[in-house]
């Protein structure tokens, strides 16, 4: 089902112009892919490869659903990891205000789920950590309930959005553990995922994720074997 999967998504990168380069039939697996902003490009902005058109995002869903794969969170991999339907999970890092106003209304047309990583301490404010001004508007402590009343599974990105392995002690509980309380706080739920900021971690951030109780951390490149290490679990990027 791997190998038949990673053919369909080849031939999207073909047929819609996605280029899903990222895949490598070589390991069997999951793909799980990784968006940020569903959105607008900004006029000579070096974060426009980070954007997606809903045009376009609604393309690679329409293109994955006529194939027969079906859109999940990761939560639903972890619960199920031996499903027998063709799955794709879907994530965004960050918690751009677009995922509730521009990708949910698409992902719920095809009935998929998917995983938005937040930063917990910058509810309502922007990326203020890509340097760009003015930054992107990140989801609000409202936003990010209503997406998780629609099913959305809410995920940690950090606190602040900082890279783990430079942080002192403190400061790494204050970004794993201390983001998952403040989200779990705002959603009265369970915050079981969290996703490395800048893809960066080593073997004492994967302590502090394990030991604040998160069940998988994603990373960004590559494949997975179906759970062989769901405290870096790779991810794939579809590029426009």
């Amino acid at each position: 089902m791997a190998g038949a999967l990673a053919a369909l998504l080849a031939a999207a990168g073909i047929g819609l112009s996605l280029r899903f380069n990222w895949w490598r039939p070589k390991r069997p697996g999951t793909p799980i892919l990784m968006y940020h902003e569903v959105g607008p490009h900004r006029r000579g902005s070096k974060l426009n490869h980070w954007r997606v058109l809903p045009e376009d995002f609604a393309r690679q869903l329409e293109h994955l659903a006529r194939r027969g794969v079906h859109g999940v969170a990761l939560r639903d991999l972890l619960d199920a990891p031996s499903a027998d339907d063709a799955r794709a999970v879907i994530t965004f890092d960050d918690g751009y205000a677009g995922v509730l106003s521009r990708a949910l209304p698409i992902l719920k047309a095809h009935g998929f789920g998917a995983t938005v990583f937040v930063v917990s301490e910058r509810l309502g404010g922007v990326n203020d950590w890509d340097g760009e001004t003015p930054g992107d508007a990140l989801l609000t402590a409202d936003g990010v309930r209503a997406l998780h009343g629609a099913g959305v599974e809410i995920g940690s990105h950090g606190a602040t959005h900082r890279a783990l392995p430079e942080l002192s002690d403190a400061d790494l509980a204050a970004e794993v553990a201390g983001s998952k309380a403040v989200l779990e706080a705002v959603i009265g739920a369970p915050v079981v995922s969290f996703c490395y900021p800048y893809g960066a971690f080593d073997d004492r951030s994967v302590g502090a994720v394990r030991a604040a109780g998160y069940r998988a951390a994603t990373v960004i490149r590559g494949t997975n074997t179906l759970l062989d290490f769901s405290l870096a679990l790779t991810r794939g990027r579809s590029r426009l």
